[in-house]
């Protein structure tokens, strides 16, 4: 049997639990009625694809120039004070701005309250035109006490002044050179399928086939797709510094009447976008694209990129293996003959040597270690005395695939450090580190299952 006071304990700790659960229900339900009631309401009601034009004016600074901007094609073209093209991402961010912005809440608009929120002079002014026709203007002031908002005018009503985002202002009150296209080049590197590069130190030129990119000059060899890739990043996503000048009236001036570097890049339909490298000044290089009426100068990091050769950009691995295809593996080396023969899918076995045949085998040593093999220097055209030091090879490796066709890979002795390796797809022939051929001198247990 329950005594009283405990009871009484237990009855009290029941009341103060139900309480507690009632006021924190109803506190939740007041914070959703308060977060559902937003008493903000749209600035304009637009998406920001309805807007066609922008002037962006800084009446409290009457030494910038406002900046007139046109949507042609999809694009944000600067059309005032120069013609050029814009930076889109930063002019469709204030679009973006302007669409979503919501006023959080009004003011008096009393003249003589509009100097205390700085709208008699205001920071920014922006005139926006819709593709209906419809025009509205918004003028930007000074920012609230809480720093978080911003005094704005919309659409010339003096009555109520809105409290608007300070993120907008932000966005908005940018100068020309920052709202103007800084692309070096106008090109995708994913859609180019062909390039051409002239500098000090190379004249090359290349062509993807399918995923693959193989040069065209100096020799039709395979080209490393992951430096060519890096290099296309590089010129596609590079911006130029400075403006040196709006017009290309004086090449010469710049060393661009006869660039020591020039760049072709072209797409699968035939589009192609081309950069001329002149002298260095400072840091920098004066460039220009010739399909723009403008000189400006690229970094260093972006020169650097213009300069890499055929040996830079070439690939360097010794051979191309299509593993799933492989069903035969020939082996010579210190060790002695190690054969073995794909099964199915996933098994292989020995044929050689004599007290491994038939066991499960493991050709995956010999095809990761080829597979990662890089070469120091590429020897296109090989001296006789290079060649010579594969006449009897330390190392070799026949391959068969499912068709019958084979690809056998040779690999020299050691000498002053490096081995040097071909393959019977061509006649170039490889340098490499010792520690490949070291590498692939295994005895046959080392590929047992």
């Amino acid at each position: 049997m329950i005594k009283k006071s405990t009871l009484i304990v237990l009855l009290v700790a029941i009341a103060a639990g139900a309480a507690f659960y009632y006021f924190d229900w109803k506190r939740g339900q007041k914070e959703a009625e308060t977060a559902t009631t937003d008493s903000s309401k749209p600035a304009f009601s637009i998406q920001p694809d309805d807007v066609s034009s922008l002037t962006i004016s800084y009446p409290a600074d009457p030494k910038s120039q406002p900046v007139q901007l046109e949507k042609r094609d999809g694009s944000w073209q600067i059309t005032q004070p120069i013609h050029t093209g814009a930076a889109d991402a930063s002019v469709q961010g204030i679009v973006q701005q302007l669409a979503t912005a919501r006023v959080s809440q009004t003011e008096p608009g009393d003249p003589d309250r509009l100097k205390v929120y700085g709208l008699d002079n205001p920071d920014v002014s922006l005139d926006f035109q819709l593709k209906n026709g419809a025009k509205h203007n918004l003028k930007l002031g000074k920012k609230d006490f809480t720093g978080v908002s911003v005094y704005a005018m919309v659409d010339n009503n003096t009555k109520d002044v809105a409290l608007l985002p300070e993120s907008l202002l932000v966005s908005s009150d940018k100068p020309l050179q920052d709202l103007r296209d800084h692309a070096v080049l106008h090109l995708t590197s994913a859609d180019i399928d062909s390039f051409e590069l002239k500098s000090p130190l190379s004249d090359i030129a290349a062509t993807k086939d399918k995923d693959a990119w193989k040069f065209t000059k100096p020799f039709g060899a395979r080209a490393d797709d992951d430096a060519i890739t890096s290099l296309l990043s590089s010129v596609a996503t590079a911006k130029f510094t400075v403006i040196s000048s709006e017009t290309a009236d004086n090449l010469p001036k710049y060393g661009l009447t006869n660039p020591a570097i020039t760049f072709t890049a072209s797409d699968e339909k035939g589009k192609t976008a081309t950069l001329k490298v002149g002298k260095k000044e400072d840091d920098d290089y004066f460039a220009y694209d010739p399909a723009r009426p403008l000189i400006f100068r690229i970094n260093q990091d972006l020169y650097k990129k213009l300069t890499e050769n055929y040996s830079d950009l070439r690939d360097k691995k010794i051979a191309h293996l299509d593993q799933p295809t492989i069903t035969h593996v020939e082996i010579h080396n210190a060790s002695g003959t190690i054969a073995c023969t794909r099964k199915n899918e996933s098994e292989w076995t020995f044929d050689a040597p004599p007290d491994q045949k038939g066991k499960l085998a493991s050709p995956e040593k010999l095809f990761t270690t080829l597979d990662l093999a890089r070469a120091e220097e590429i020897y296109d055209r090989p001296a006789a005395a290079i060649a010579a030091r594969l006449t009897k090879p330390e190392f070799e490796a026949i391959l068969t695939d499912k068709t019958g066709k084979t690809l056998t890979l040779q690999i020299s002795k050691e000498s002053s450090g490096s081995v040097y390796a071909r393959s019977s797809e061509a006649p170039t022939i490889y340098k490499l580190k010792t520690q490949v051929l070291t590498d692939l001198n295994f005895k046959a247990s080392d590929l047992a299952f």
